[in-house]
């Protein structure tokens, strides 16, 4: 058993070492995926849900401003950033008049759940 005093001293250590700020204690992160920090791009999954409606939305959007049959194929690569919203980049493979072509994309998901194409950069 610890006497009073070693108990203390020990608490006393561990509470400084813990709040030191020129070595912040070490945190562990679960395994699954962390949650987004403000401004920083973070992969996604280019298979959810979101990522997919954003992904239409984009195909959608540019087809409609520039009268273009572009067909929506699928998501190559996503990642997110969190803003006043949300910002999607995404690589997307599109059919353009029947020709396969790459491009990236990115949204802006509003606080209020709407979307904004933002930018539309064909890759081939």
């Amino acid at each position: 058993m610890l006497s009073w005093s070693r108990l203390s001293t020990v608490l006393v250590c561990s509470l400084m070492a813990a709040c030191n700020p020129e070595k912040p204690a070490a945190v562990s992160a679960p395994h699954s995926q962390a949650a987004p920090v403000a401004g920083a791009w973070a992969p996604a999954d280019a298979f959810s849900p979101e990522v997919q409606e954003a992904a239409r939305f984009a195909v959608q959007t540019f087809a409609v401003q520039n009268k273009a049959r572009v067909l929506y194929k699928d998501v190559v690569k996503a990642r997110h950033k969190v803003v006043a919203g949300l910002n999607f980049e995404l690589q997307l493979h599109v059919t353009l008049d029947g020709a396969n072509r790459s491009v990236s994309a990115t949204v802006w998901r509003q606080a209020d759940g709407s979307y904004r194409l933002q930018a539309w950069d064909w890759l081939d």
